[in-house]
């Protein structure tokens, strides 16, 4: 079992036991701070990019949602699923930080926020809200384990842990029905997978990302140990790699599987050439999103075939209504999984039907 997997099914585990912090309402977030709260805060402003997604996942409404990050609104509220799902959210002022992450103190503090969620991994971020006496819960970036940690933190702000708990059991009981299937695998024939997110005259790569990727029975020829996320890499570097798959991130708005296949100087590639290049599902555009657990499933099915992530459609659906009580069309679900950009890549609409 992987250590993303165990650390999910044993943070699971600690939902259903007695929480050691002092009551619902008092835990420690990720500076190993205690935060109190008498009642669940009713005005929250998050900075954190994504935290608006999770905290309207987790409290089941975005009503104590009262200000976010302007790169929150323009990411995610204003076109795409969340825009469709949650209209809502496209109204919450968005003033809380201008600029990355550096908060507007002044207009934080014209919200009259119970609590804000901001970044531990620089004290300059949280010193000037703290100063002001504003409540901040830290949450830090941003492994496989913080990730997790968002939502069971976001539980104990809402009162809402059965959600968190609820959210948490889904991804759980689908990655270990999808270990189950990868530990079957030999591990001497595991595919090759490249994240490429660039291509000019050099080629940018993910080398080091958050992705378990062994949770989808593959490997990463890029990863070099060293922490770096992305590493620039030359047409050369590429052909050494040489993977059986490309995967292109969510993110990576303007590169399609047909770029690649369109692209000569890429046409000796053995993913080329086999058309195993693949658009990233919408579920995968923000890592700390709490459905990404489904990224999982998709890349295994990618590599290994269709029985890795069997209903993969109604699953979707089925996730989507968990968490965030939609209920979503049969074209909101090709579009979730880029159906569409996808197409002239390898069987994927077989994989996907």
């Amino acid at each position: 079992m992987s250590s993303r997997l165990k650390a999910l099914s044993a943070l699971v585990l600690s939902l259903l036991l007695p929480v050691a912090a002092h009551a619902d309402s008092s835990f420690v977030d990720h500076r190993g701070k205690t935060i109190t709260f008498a009642k669940p805060p009713e005005r929250v402003v998050t900075i954190v990019r994504s935290a608006p997604i999770i905290y309207r996942a987790v409290d089941g409404k975005a009503d104590n949602i009262a200000g976010m990050n302007k790169d929150s609104l323009v990411r995610y509220f204003t076109k795409g699923i969340y825009a469709d799902m949650l209209p809502e959210m496209a109204k919450i002022n968005a003033s809380a930080a201008q600029d990355g992450f550096v908060p507007n103190v002044e207009a934080i503090l014209a919200q009259k926020p119970d609590a804000v969620i901001q970044w531990t991994h620089d004290e300059n971020l949280i010193e000037p809200l703290e100063r002001v006496g504003l409540t901040v819960v830290g949450w830090q970036c941003c492994s496989e384990q913080d990730r997790l940690d968002y939502v069971t933190l976001t539980g104990y702000m809402t009162g809402r842990n059965d959600r968190a708990q609820a959210i948490l059991k889904a991804q759980s009981d689908r990655l270990k029905k999808l270990d189950a299937k990868v530990a079957k695998l030999d591990k001497a024939k595991l595919p090759t997978v490249l994240h490429i997110d660039k291509v000019a005259d050099q080629i940018q790569v993910i080398a080091n990302g958050s992705q378990d990727l062994s949770l989808s029975g593959v490997t990463n020829p890029a990863a070099d140990g060293t922490g770096e996320w992305w590493r620039t890499v030359d047409f050369e570097q590429l052909l050494v790699w040489n993977p059986d798959i490309i995967i292109i991130p969510a993110y990576a708005d303007d590169l399609n599987p047909e770029d690649f296949f369109d692209n000569p100087v890429l046409a000796s590639l053995k993913a080329v050439k086999d058309k195993r290049v693949y658009k990233q599902p919408v579920f995968a555009r923000t890592p700390d999103a709490p459905e990404i657990f489904l990224t999982s499933e998709w890349l295994a099915a990618i590599a290994h075939g269709a029985d890795f992530a069997p209903a993969f459609k109604a699953q979707i659906g089925e996730t989507y209504k968990l968490i965030y009580g939609a209920a979503l069309s049969g074209e909101q679900v090709q579009s979730i999984l880029e159906s569409e950009r996808n197409a002239p890549a390898n069987k994927y609409a077989e994989l996907f039907d």
